[in-house]
């Protein structure tokens, strides 16, 4: 109501100055009184606007602070506002292990989505201005995990890796703008969207600042035993957790032209979980923890404004081996943006014959950089013998082995006698060895903008160098063991000084040795565009180009992008476009090309018990990827849209219709292995779309009530595809469907990328008591689909005409554990969010804001489900939060 009441007073009084000025012209004509044209205001979705600056612009949707509050997660996730959006994906609704341990519950990275069809890694998000987007890959080929039971991590993968570079915590952006289609010729190197977050900039009217801190816990979360049979076998609990935020942000005056503003942001997680048996039960505690720091200064000088700021994420998560004494793996995620920009009005550039005019220019230097770490202490694990028996028939304890060491009897105990099975029981410890993956990148960008003849036009470039690394260093696991039962039989074994695998009563006969190495790899990129935006009477028309060049693949690669609008009245618009989108920076295959694969050394005892030193009789080999003279993968896209305000009660409706065709998209070979991977550009895809959205906001001023705001959306979507990209295709991994065999990457191109075909979304936010009271709610449906699901059965196919599985000789796939895998009707699923936040307090001060959210209010776990390792799905939650401003 304060901005209705703003543009009314400002429109009044612009027309009584135009009025007072034509009084003057007619007063010698006449005396009698002037009748002003009627004015109206219309107070628009401030909140959220269905479009951007630009006409053709229907891609767009501009998200403001309220709606950014409303729609986050407790923890600050700026993605998780991303949620619910027309054409963002980010739910798995078949998910046959959607149970959550406790790494779940501590994971602070933020949420990765898909957009438009594309890959969770092939959009481009953008802080500031600049892309903060890892060109390293965020997948692997290798397929582990950190899962809180996992037994053996895989040495080969880099765990943590993200899409992102930067963390930002949704407290601190001022706008957030999401491209999922007619996106401006201004914007490359994607094939998904652009996530355009905007911070705060450094005002100079006055000191003004913001503290804030909030938490959730298992105490406040509702977990739901998601197993198909309604069962918990083993007993498990649901995790224990602990999560909080809090920032800080304040901005200071130097002078009247200067400002500076400082942020910081710092969330949490912490949880525990009881070790295996052996190691007597230990309680280990796990957790993570993302600090966000940035600082910016401004500086309105008369050669223009100089903006110069940097940003800082630094991002650390525990995990402690179940099954180990003594190994923690810290996964970490660094990095940093920093920038400095010139803003400059351009007055000496214009020509009135071309209606050039109001020329700007926008310069920025930038530096990125980051990495991933993965510190898990020592490079080397050893596994110790502490029973063992001849062979697994043999069940006379008095010819069992038992350990008598007591340097090894301190932390490992014998299991339970239930526990008992195979030929030996093992206690590991040790460490797993240094791991990074990382970035470095220096660019300068332009962009030039102004008035041209009817309209617009603008242009500019983005010149960057990226250098990219992967490392490691040598590690070795000691993983297989001799003890006294094994032959040559000896009293006691002679250890060579200063062996540390090797004792009186055993040693380890096999060592598996994984080289260190540092591959490295660089790319240079220019990207260059040029576009205008003319209006003729009722006929808008944006045409534009985006070229870019990168050194790596030696691709030039030219985007079209064409769009046009007919505006029939002010209140009803038609849209048609094409465009087409590359993206080019990967460096995904040239870091892990080459990466050693591990050796294996044994030894034997003679029969005087001595140990003597490792031999192999291999040759060190290598896991290749190659992926040299590939073309850019790209889309084609075709879009159509209607804007409408409608006439009954002036809320902004846009229909659309989006539909991409993906060419030239990465495929592996058919003769690729699980250890030579060779990338083609066989691979396809297609999306399509069909969107409602409505937006509106009423200015109530009813009994206590202020304001009201509504949006809501209802889409239908559908894609294919036949890419598996870079790294989504573990080969580990086999799923039996229709008596067919599919590897994970071939699965998923037969099922599609997290497909759930119609879906719709509503956020109502009202404010209440002069602003002081404000209550949202946000409510997402899936409507009913046909799809495929995890039977939990597993077999492994083979050649007899009697197998469950059978395929033919040679076919891949044979001989491997599959999960089968059957058709499914999935129900529709309704989840409901709910936020409120009340100024306890407020004066010329500052205030005081108390703020709870309740996620997924009824429970619902949807058509996921869980396993009896980890049972419980997260239900219900709720996050309560204080928030103080001055």
């Amino acid at each position: 109501m304060a901005n209705a009441s703003a543009c009314l007073l400002v429109g009044t009084l612009g027309s009584l100055s135009v009025s007072a000025v034509n009084a003057q012209d007619r007063a010698a004509q006449s005396d009698a009184p002037t009748v002003l044209e009627q004015i109206v205001v219309k107070l628009r979705p401030l909140w959220l606007s269905l479009g951007g600056k630009a006409t053709s612009d229907t891609g767009t949707t501009s998200l403001e602070s309220v709606v950014i509050q409303n729609k986050s997660n407790g923890f600050g996730d700026a993605n998780s506002i991303l949620r619910n959006l027309p054409n963002v994906q980010y739910q798995n609704d078949s998910d046959n292990d959607a149970g959550v341990d406790g790494q779940d519950m501590i994971n602070l990275r933020p949420l990765e989505v898909s957009i438009s069809g594309a890959k969770v890694y092939e959009n481009n998000f953008i802080l500031n201005g600049i892309g903060i987007n890892n060109v390293t890959g965020s997948q692997e080929p290798f397929g582990g995990s950190l899962g809180t039971y996992e037994q053996t991590p895989n040495i080969n993968e880099v765990f943590g890796l993200h899409s992102q570079t930067v963390f930002v915590p949704a407290d601190f952006i001022d706008t957030a703008t999401v491209m999922d289609s007619n996106v401006s010729a201004r914007y490359g190197q994607f094939q998904g969207g652009v996530v355009d977050y905007t911070l705060a900039r450094p005002k100079t009217d006055r000191v003004t600042g913001s503290l804030s801190y909030g938490f959730e816990s298992d105490k406040t979360t509702s977990f739901v035993l998601g197993t198909r049979d309604g069962l918990n076998p083993q007993n498990n609990p649901p995790p224990e957790f602990y999560r909080y935020k809090s920032s800080a942000s304040v901005n200071v005056p130097v002078t009247d032209n200067w400002a500076l503003i400082g942020q910081y942001s710092q969330s949490g997680a912490d949880t525990n979980k009881i070790k295996d048996y052996r190691y007597y039960s230990e309680e280990a505690e796990e957790f993570s923890k993302n600090k966000f720091y940035r600082l910016a200064s401004k500086h309105d000088t008369d050669l223009g404004v100089f903006t110069l700021e940097g940003s800082y994420t630094d991002y650390e998560q525990e995990w402690d081996g179940y099954f180990y004494r003594d190994t923690q793996i810290m996964s970490q995620n660094k990095g940093f943006t920093g920038q400095l920009r010139w803003e400059n009005d351009l007055t000496a550039f214009a020509f009135d014959p071309l209606g050039i005019a109001n020329v700007k220019f926008d310069a920025k230097a930038y530096f990125n950089t980051s990495k991933t770490v993965n510190d898990g202490g020592e490079n080397e694990t050893i596994y110790r013998t502490v029973w063992a028996r001849p062979n697994v028939n043999n069940n006379n304890p008095a010819d069992w082995f038992y350990s008598t060491d007591p340097s090894l009897l301190s932390w490992c105990r014998v299991p339970l006698s239930a526990d008992l099975k195979g030929r030996a029981q093992l206690c590991r410890e040790g460490g797993y060895g240094n791991k990074a993956q990382g970035q470095q990148e220096n660019g300068f960008k332009a962009d030039i903008d102004g008035d041209f003849l009817a309209g617009t036009f603008s242009t500019g470039f983005d010149y960057r160098r990226i250098d990219a690394y992967r490392r490691a260093e040598e590690y070795t696991s000691y993983s297989s063991n001799k003890t006294l039962l094994d032959t040559p039989r000896v009293p006691t074994f002679v250890c060579a000084p200063g062996d540390i695998a090797c004792s009186y009563e055993q040693y380890s006969n096999t060592k598996v040795v994984t080289p260190a190495y540092h591959n490295k790899a660089s790319i240079e990129a220019l990207d260059m565009y040029a576009e205008v935006d003319q209006t003729w009477d009722w006929l808008n028309v944006r045409a534009g180009v985006h070229a870019s060049y990168e050194n790596f693949f030696g691709n030039f690669n030219v985007a079209p992008r064409l769009s046009a609008t007919a505006s029939l009245n002010e209140d009803l618009s038609f849209t048609a476009g094409f465009n087409r989108y590359y993206n080019a920076n990967s460096l995904y295959y040239a870091i892990r090309d080459g990466l050693p694969k591990s050796l294996a050394y044994n030894r034997l005892h003679n029969a005087s018990g001595v140990v003597p030193d490792w031999s192999t009789k291999l040759t060190q080999s290598y896991y290749t990827f190659s992926g040299l003279d590939l073309e850019t993968p790209y889309n084609d896209e075709f879009t159509a849209a209607v804007k409408w305000t409608d006439p009954w009660i002036d809320g902004d409706l846009r229909v659309r219709y989006v539909y991409r065709q993906g060419k030239d998209q990465y495929l592996k070979s058919s003769d690729s292995t699980s250890t030579a991977m060779t990338l083609t550009n066989g691979g396809e895809s297609e999306y399509q779309s069909a969107a409602v959205e409505y937006g509106k906001t009423w200015a109530v001023q009813s009994g206590h009530m202020d304001t009201v705001r509504l949006s809501g959306s209802l889409v239908w979507s559908k894609q294919k595809t036949t890419s598996n990209g870079y790294f989504d295709d573990p080969t580990d991994t086999r799923i039996w469907y229709n008596d067919q065999s599919y590897s994970l990457g071939e699965f998923s191109m037969a099922t599609g990328n997290m497909d759930i075909p119609v879906r719709t979304s509503m956020d109502l936010v009202t404010t209440w008591f002069d602003e002081r009271l404000t209550l949202g709610v946000s409510g997402n449906l899936n409507l009913s689909y046909d799809g495929v699901r995890n039977t939990e059965m597993q077999c492994t196919p083979s050649t007899s005409a009697a197998a469950a599985c059978r395929l033919p000789a040679g076919s891949e796939g044979l001989g491997i554990m599959h999960d089968v895998y059957e058709d499914f009707h999935f129900k529709p699923v309704a989840t409901v969010d709910l936020n409120a936040s009340y100024k306890a307090f407020e004066s010329s001060y500052g205030s005081l804001e108390l703020e709870m959210k309740v996620q997924n209010a009824f429970n619902e776990t949807g058509n996921r489900i869980s396993t009896s390792t980890q049972p419980w799905i997260p239900g219900r939650s709720i996050w309560l939060g204080a928030k103080a401003t001055f």
